[in-house]
């Protein structure tokens, strides 16, 4: 009996030792811990809050796939300048919404390029003589903003006299989209006027229409301008008489709320949400090497105030949390 006791404390100890040795030396399988990926987001713009929609959209496809989101809006520094910056400091990969004068040749890492369908962000002629260490990004998702101009056109169609002017605005044509709508805009009727700049020039072309005891049917091109626009008209009844129709690019919270008012007669959009989740997956597929998309034509939506009772557009445009 006392020989069993010794013969089990001795293979006891000699377990606790063999665990050590096993521990000291990694030898003991451990759960490896999930590799955390970290994804730049290169914005077209200052201002975040333009895209709190896609940025949710891309922040719940980052909880999905374990990621870190990096967002960088711009500044001082060129979309091009931000990307390379964000290779040298190590990113897994990039997603960027190209402004229209972007132009890539190869890059260092995965990539997904959100530009106008229209517009060639890709310098072929660069690409062309690279290193083999360095990989072409052509992962693509396309918006037509020539059909969100149309579209909206078309709603406006339906309302003008004829014969009142039309004021365009717009920040600059370095957005995507901006330029085609204008080459459209232009082509359809002849009085048009387009008024370039930002919340200053928009106010003085506004106060002008007042003064003139003129009213006119405006067009925004770009989030930056019709933020600007909803803010100026709505802080004066005297300018909202001038007004005849208000149809404006893109959707933010405020935008809707002004459809909803009457404020805004008809807006042209996208499901910026679904965008932001799908350039996640598209660049994930690319790091994982699961799969391969090359490119993706999002749909557009046109919105007037009878488009807010269905329920399944709105929660399109505003997913709930």
């Amino acid at each position: 009996m006392k020989i069993n006791k010794i013969y089990i404390w001795t293979a006891w100890f000699l377990s606790i030792v063999l665990l050590f040795i096993l521990s000291q030396t990694d030898l003991i399988l451990k759960e490896s811990s999930p590799k955390v990926y970290q994804v730049s987001l290169i914005l077209d713009s200052e201002n975040e809050g333009e895209y709190s929609n896609l940025k949710k959209g891309v922040d719940d496809a980052a909880k999905r796939y374990n990621i870190d989101i990096n967002l960088l809006t711009l500044g001082s520094a060129s979309q091009k300048e931000l990307i390379e910056s964000e290779e040298d400091n190590g990113t897994n990969g990039i997603i960027v919404l190209a402004k229209d004068d972007l132009r890539l040749a190869m890059t260092k890492v995965p990539m997904v390029v959100i530009k106008s369908k229209d517009a060639d962000v890709f310098d072929t002629k660069k690409i062309g003589g690279s290193s083999g260490n360095i990989v072409t990004s052509k992962r693509t998702i396309n918006i037509d903003y020539v059909d969100m101009i149309t579209g909206l056109y078309n709603k406006f169609e339906k309302s003008y006299d004829g014969t009142s002017p039309i004021y365009v605005f717009y920040n600059s044509t370095k957005p995507a989209g901006v330029e085609p709508e204008i080459e459209f805009l232009k082509s359809k009727d002849a009085h048009t006027v387009f008024i370039e700049g930002d919340e200053r020039e928009f106010r003085t072309a506004i106060e002008d229409l007042v003064h003139s005891k003129k009213s006119a049917y405006i067009f925004s091109l770009d989030k930056h301008s019709s933020d600007n626009l909803c803010k100026i008209i709505g802080g004066s009844s005297v300018y909202n008489e001038h007004i005849k129709g208000f149809y404006c690019i893109g959707a933010t919270t405020l935008f809707v709320n002004k459809l909803d008012d009457g404020n805004i007669d008809a807006l042209s959009t996208l499901n910026e949400y679904d965008e932001g989740y799908l350039a996640v997956e598209m660049l994930m597929a690319d790091l994982k090497k699961t799969g391969y998309t090359s490119n993706v034509d999002m749909k557009n939506i046109l919105l007037d105030k009878e488009s807010l009772k269905d329920e399944d557009i709105v929660k399109q445009l505003f997913p709930v949390e």
